[in-house]
């Protein structure tokens, strides 16, 4: 019988603001972190939007002489793994706790100077100081030399789908009992050249500088708005938790993971994909699906996407049949974006919330889904998770949150 996974610490780093609390807050108070792209120019660009987030001030939480060695991803992964072992009471120094975080740009930014460097300067002058940090998984690693963690450190690169993926792979390692606990989600910045790269090839939207850029499931939806953050989960073992006495969020019950035929840079234009991978999950935790509270979907804005998504929803639920929300609408679409669905789904669920979709209405008659564009109470404690990269990935995660009333009831 396989040990249960249960989540005891959260850190979040997002285009809402700094911390949990703030993050949920602002979710659950409809507000978008989607702005005007002011960290560097977007002239020529159709596109000139995304969700950075505001107000992050590295040395706050790095010391300075560390920070010249730590490109922008890595900061990240630092700061949310610092925040989510702090709430969790996560020792330090040990080999019982691995890193495992899922990212679409990480390596991008200190790559790009590089080379800069490379054609701009001669290979003489390229700096060394940054050179380690062009490996994907430098973060990661970063992190575990930083904290002393020394159980196993990975890192996922599978676009959009990556910290569902890189969290999939920590439950798995848990319930196989190889370590009592991981740091795991994902962690994702802009880089320039990157935003003009998915710019030129005509994949975000062109709506200038409106925070409903980004509109899941909308009749008239664009395209996706590029996203930034660091969302990052404790995962571990319930005994290993309740030797320090911590109260978990919620627990792990399920996985489901499948592939779509489609090309390399395209999302999947037929829901087998995503159907195999909901009702695997949903089977392997043991829930049906009237048991769902909610869905927390991948929909991002894009035509494709989020008609086919709505399609595989109708066939596990019924139309109309499940709560759905997607925070693409105030987070936009990256690497780390499956990890803040989840650590939402938790935490707005343990308040008996759901969060709203920003910009879906009107909404596409053709995608059947129950989506509101305010918060509402939600009717249970279960959710499901999807994560999809183009190119065809699926991953889906069902969680259920612990209420705080049912824990003082237990206490």
């Amino acid at each position: 019988m396989r040990d249960a996974v249960v989540v005891t610490g959260v850190g979040c780093l997002s285009s809402l603001g700094i911390g949990a609390d703030t993050f949920v807050d602002e979710l659950l108070a409809g507000h978008s972190g989607i702005a005007p792209v002011t960290r560097f120019s977007t002239a020529g660009c159709r596109s000139h939007t995304a969700a950075l987030i505001p107000g992050f001030e590295p040395t706050q939480y790095i010391e300075p002489l560390k920070l010249r060695r730590i490109d922008e991803v890595g900061r990240l992964a630092l700061v949310a793994c610092r925040f989510a072992a702090e709430d969790a009471r996560l020792p330090t120094q040990t080999g019982e706790v691995g890193v495992v975080l899922g990212s679409a740009t990480a390596g991008l930014h200190s790559t790009v100077t590089h080379l800069q460097s490379l054609v701009t300067t001669g290979p003489a002058c390229v700096p060394a100081l940054g050179f380690s940090n062009m490996i994907g998984s430098a973060a990661a690693g970063l992190c575990a030399l930083e904290f002393g963690w020394h159980g196993p450190n990975l890192t996922f690169a599978q676009k959009q789908a990556s910290a569902l993926a890189a969290i999939a792979f920590a439950v798995g390692e848990l319930e196989q009992g190889r370590v009592s606990a991981f740091l795991c989600g994902g962690v994702d910045d802009i880089e320039e050249k990157f935003y003009r790269v998915h710019d030129r090839f005509r994949v975000l939207s062109p709506t200038d500088g409106e925070p409903e850029a980004s509109r899941p499931f909308h009749a008239g939806r664009n395209g996706f708005v590029l996203g930034t953050g660091g969302h990052v989960v404790v995962l571990e073992t319930p005994s290993s938790a309740a030797r320090r006495g911590v109260v978990p969020y919620g627990e792990i019950l399920g996985i489901g993971a499948a592939a779509s035929d489609c090309r390399l840079n395209a999302w999947p234009t037929e829901p087998t994909g995503q159907v195999r991978a909901m009702q695997r999950a949903l089977a392997e935790a043991g829930v049906a699906p009237v048991e769902v509270a909610a869905v927390f979907a991948t929909a991002n804005a894009t035509q494709a996407l989020d008609h086919v998504e709505a399609v595989a929803l109708e066939q596990v639920f019924g139309p109309y049949g499940v709560p759905v929300v997607s925070l693409k609408g105030a987070l936009g679409e990256f690497g780390a974006v499956g990890a803040a669905s989840l650590t939402a789904a938790l935490l707005c669920l343990r308040r008996g919330m759901l969060p709203p979709t920003l910009g879906c209405e009107p909404r596409d008659p053709l995608c059947r889904v129950d989506v509101t564009t305010s918060a509402r109470p939600s009717a249970g404690r279960i959710a499901l998770v999807n994560a999809t990269a183009d190119g065809g990935a699926h991953y889906c995660v069902v969680v259920r949150a612990i209420a705080p009333s049912a824990v003082e009831g237990t206490a």
